[in-house]
């Protein structure tokens, strides 16, 4: 694991071995560079190099000034990072994963008004152009408390795992099986006993959601790569675990039309994680573009 120097934050992130292309993996809300482990394995053992990062108050990745938190901040976040990384001019392929689909959508616009662009390809995966609902829910002044304690990294760590999966229940419903199931995984316990540590962090779920979900961003990014010469993939999971809608405003078929040289895929058979529930075709797919 390396730590790249960004905009406002310093990103973790994972990093083989370049000498082709390198593939730049951006991971969805309440998720984080783990997420591509095996996808990163898979791609370095074929000699393809890739780097996996944690977005701004994702995995092991500070959440830097609330204040500044946006797609744009984000986006300039991830290709600081590419930059820090080596990666030449022309060098990467960027696929983003659900709200990392957004983020790459904004990377590839603000990539192509540069004089030294890094993007050869953008693929988005799993998501649509739609607005989606923010959190909306009013906090008391002690949840407005707890929700600050997680802007800084003390906040996410825990003496133990019984006292994370407390704070936790609390903001995700009190779901209790999806809580434990991040046990080991998203939650974790530290070496030599140095407590517990969560990639998760609820004020900057609050944070994606009302400020990259809920915006237009994505669409603004998405029209702005017209007669632009970054290719572009669009690649979405079967019925019924999209998280994307085929017609209607915002979604594929909209999203195709406004784009036309986007290169839409149907991964049949397959949920919203593509990456994991199709990971062998998902591989082949990705080494497919880098080559092209």
């Amino acid at each position: 694991m390396a730590c790249v120097s960004c905009a406002c934050v310093k990103l973790a992130s994972s990093v083989m071995t370049p000498h082709r292309p390198t593939t730049v993996l951006v991971h969805g809300l309440d998720s984080s560079k783990q997420t591509w482990t095996d996808v990163l394995g898979d791609l370095t053992r074929a000699g393809y190099p890739a780097i996996a990062v944690d977005l701004r108050g994702h995995g092991e990745s500070p959440l830097g000034d609330p204040a500044s938190f946006s797609a744009t901040a984000l986006a300039q976040d991830v290709l600081a990072a590419v930059r820090e990384h080596g990666v030449q001019p022309g060098g990467a392929v960027l696929v983003g994963h659900s709200m990392g689909g957004r983020i790459a959508m904004r990377a590839a616009a603000i990539d192509c008004k540069s004089t030294a662009r890094l993007l050869k390809a953008v693929v988005v995966e799993d998501m649509d152009l739609r607005v989606r609902d923010r959190a909306t829910t009013d906090l008391t002044a002690a949840q407005q408390a707890e929700l600050r304690s997680f802007e800084s990294d003390s906040g996410r760590a825990f003496a133990d795992w019984a006292s994370a999966r407390e704070a936790l229940l609390r903001w995700y419903g009190g779901d209790e099986a999806r809580v434990d199931s991040w046990k080991g995984s998203r939650v974790r316990a530290l070496p030599a006993g140095r407590g517990w540590w969560s990639d998760l962090n609820p004020a900057a779920q609050r944070l994606a959601r009302a400020r990259v979900l809920a915006s237009t961003d994505g669409a603004e990014a998405w029209d702005s790569l017209r007669d632009q010469p970054t290719k572009v993939y669009l690649w979405y999971a079967d019925a019924p675990g999209t998280v994307c809608r085929v017609d209607g405003p915002g979604g594929i078929d909209d999203m195709s039309r406004r784009l036309p040289t986007a290169q839409v895929r149907l991964f049949v058979g397959s949920d919203h994680s593509i990456h994991r529930s199709a990971r062998e075709d998902f591989v082949k797919a990705v080494r497919q573009v880098v080559d092209s």
